[in-house]
């Protein structure tokens, strides 16, 4: 019941619609009866026409013709409201679905990394089409054939009623064995049809997963442990979905059965009336037939009794689904302490006696760091010391447990997130990319001005449908940011250039060369504050080196915090902070740091070994080659000289 009362506000945006369709439904089903008590008049008056009785004259042509005009008559209009039915539920429950997806995507969009972290992709997709689609079967169709029963029922009595209140009486023996199956059975649908939805986005999920991991998938030739993985998956849905037929089988044959009940008390019933069998309760031929016809017009709307019941179980589940969505909340957000007077930021930051901690565990400890605008600090560490975390506080995708992060003195959570993220460009561990343009992809982080924010819980009737923008990037930028990159060069060699379209997530460019274009989308937006967290990890050292090179120009008046692992990555950062289990425990310029002969220096160190390695192996690699074709050149035979005889073969005594 809490999960309908929920659904109400969606339904009060067109209950114009729904009373204008309940009511056509009414209408139309009050229309469609009305042959049947023509006819019933026929009969009786053609059966006292063939008395031959002056006293019961019965009907002439002319009578017939009108009747027979009234049956035209009443199935044109039945005809006629069915199709207004159509216009006012149907079109509601399509304009329903729109506004419930509308704002299933606009409540999605306002979560944080909190709850997509936890969240599969693929429910997620299952829930937005699969269970949405139920929803609004329940409330277009379902609704609709709710109408068309409970008029139908209506109607139809008060007509049973008006011919004979016994025979009435006797139809509605099987109504408690119709209502009690059905209230049993709608209870078993409802607890069987949630978990094969659940197994549903299961399966959604392992095939979202498989085919953006095709590569990996690939690479360690595991396709028959996925696909027999798959197949369990499959086999337990078929398991459930066979679980909840055997409820929904029976329900269809059960309301048949009981119809079928309805049709023998009718005839046995009735036939006894009209031989004059039963004192009290005379019945002609006509009354009969008009009764039969009438309880005939009724075998639909009982037998879509089970159909009915199983939509509403199956809609109110998939609801609860939805609500689930949207009952979720961000961790991180605006709040009543958001200063909305802060629109502009310059990109000073200040952590004061910053702690964060994830479920129990803390994972960075009492930081304390200042880097004045326009500068840049340098972040290295061990794997999993918190430098991704430590650059998450300023973007406010994660908030402090203790301490403060401020921007030019404000605190972040006092700063508008959206105020925050404009003057912000983060280049993450694992750039993504879109299935568009390179173009596009690089322009990601522009024109978003003029979009104004999305009403919920508004009729689409009464909103201006949004207009289609063919924004093109700013190319001027475009090609900027790809030069900086170090990209520029690799774009034009495309066939169809900064045109060329990307696959899924970019896996038609390389990893390095992915890595440079979600640079290239940062550096295109200009922010105040930009992050490059392990933004190069998979260029060459020359490619990086070009890169920096290029950024010294974009980083003028910029704060920027550049976190590495490669000393030659920080080298000319203003600031360099080493962290290690979440705090800091070396800070200061590359030399000093190389002086303190810390952690810093070791990996100065042994990254100089490395490459002194590699310069060797290469250098040795070439000498071989070298040595190689010498020994070939000295065994080769001289086509000038005579070849010496060999001299004799001595024997040698002991």
């Amino acid at each position: 019941m809490n999960d309908f009362k929920s659904l109400v506000p969606y339904l009060r945006l067109h209950k114009n619609q729904y009373l204008i369709g309940t009511l056509a439904v009414l209408g139309a089903n009050a229309a469609v009866l009305l042959p049947a008590y023509f006819l019933g008049r026929a009969i009786d008056g053609l059966r006292l026409f063939s008395d031959a009785n002056p006293a019961t004259p019965g009907l002439g042509l002319k009578e017939l013709g009108l009747l027979a005009l009234g049956i035209v008559i009443a199935t044109l209009v039945s005809g006629g409201l069915m199709v207004g039915v159509r216009r006012s539920i149907v079109f509601a429950s399509r304009q329903t679905e729109y506004e419930i997806r509308r704002d299933l995507f606009a409540h999605l969009s306002g979560l944080d990394k909190h709850y997509f972290d936890r969240a599969r992709t693929g429910d997620l997709m299952n829930r937005l089409t699969g269970d949405l689609s139920a929803v609004r079967e329940m409330i277009g169709f379902g609704s609709w054939q709710l109408a068309t029963v409970a008029s139908s029922f209506l109607v139809s009595f008060a007509w049973f009623f008006s011919i004979n209140w016994r025979l009435t009486l006797a139809v509605l023996v099987v109504f408690p064995f119709i209502i009690g199956i059905l209230a049993y059975l709608a209870r078993q649908v409802s607890m069987r049809y949630v978990p094969m939805q659940e197994q549903n986005s299961a399966i959604s999920a392992k095939a979202q997963e498989n085919f953006s991991g095709a590569r990996v998938v690939k690479g360690y030739a595991i396709e028959d442990r996925e696909i027999a993985e798959y197949k369990v998956m499959n086999s337990e849905l078929i398991r459930r979905a066979l679980f909840l037929n055997r409820v929904e089988g029976p329900l269809q044959a059960f309301m048949s059965l009981l119809m079928g009940v309805a049709y023998v008390l009718v005839l046995l019933y009735g036939g006894r009336m009209i031989l004059g069998l039963v004192p009290g309760s005379p019945l002609t031929l006509g009354q009969f037939t008009q009764f039969a016809l009438t309880l005939e017009r009724l075998a639909w709307p009982m037998l879509s009794i089970g159909l009915i019941a199983n939509m509403l179980q199956r809609g109110m589940g998939s609801w609860g689904r939805l609500q689930e969505i949207f009952a979720a909340r961000a961790r991180v957000h605006d709040s009543g302490r958001t200063d909305t007077s802060i629109t502009s930021l310059q990109g000073d930051i200040r952590y004061e006696n910053v702690s964060l901690s994830f479920d129990g565990k803390q994972v960075l400890q009492g930081i304390t760091l200042h880097i004045p605008a326009g500068q840049t600090l340098g972040i290295t560490g061990p794997t999993g010391s918190g430098k991704t975390l430590l650059s998450q506080l300023v973007t406010r995708l994660s908030d402090v447990s203790e301490g403060s992060v401020k921007v030019d003195g404000h605190d972040v959570r006092n700063i508008p997130l959206s105020t925050l993220r404009d003057n912000i460009a983060v280049v993450p561990q694992e750039p993504f990319l879109f299935s568009d343009t390179i173009a596009s992809n690089v322009a990601f982080g522009l024109n978003n001005d003029n979009y104004q924010p999305i009403e919920t819980f508004k009729s689409v009737r009464h909103t201006t449908p949004p207009e289609a923008r063919d924004v093109q990037p700013d190319m001027e930028r475009v090609k900027r940011a790809a030069e900086i990159a170090g990209l520029a060069s690799e774009i034009v060699a495309f066939p169809q250039g900064y045109d060329t379209m990307l696959g899924e997530r970019g896996v038609t460019l390389s990893g390095g060369q992915r890595q440079r274009t979600a640079l290239a989308r940062a550096v295109a937006r200009e922010p105040r504050i930009l992050i490059l967290d392990d933004s190069m990890s998979a260029v060459d050292t020359e490619t990086e080196s070009r890169i920096l090179q290029s950024l010294r120009q974009v980083q003028q008046g910029r704060t920027v915090l550049l976190i590495g692992h490669r000393v030659s990555t920080l080298r000319h950062a203003d600031h360099i902070i080493v962290l290690d289990a979440g705090r800091i425990i070396e800070q200061g310029s590359h030399e000093a740091l190389l002086a303190a002969g810390g952690h810093y220096f070791d990996l100065d160190r042994r990254q100089r070994l490395e490459s002194d390695l590699a310069d060797v192996d290469g250098e040795a690699e070439v000498d071989g080659e070298e040595v190689d074709g010498a020994r070939m050149a000295d065994s080769a035979p001289n086509q000038n000289s005579v070849p010496e005889p060999s001299a004799p073969r001595q024997e040698v005594k002991r």
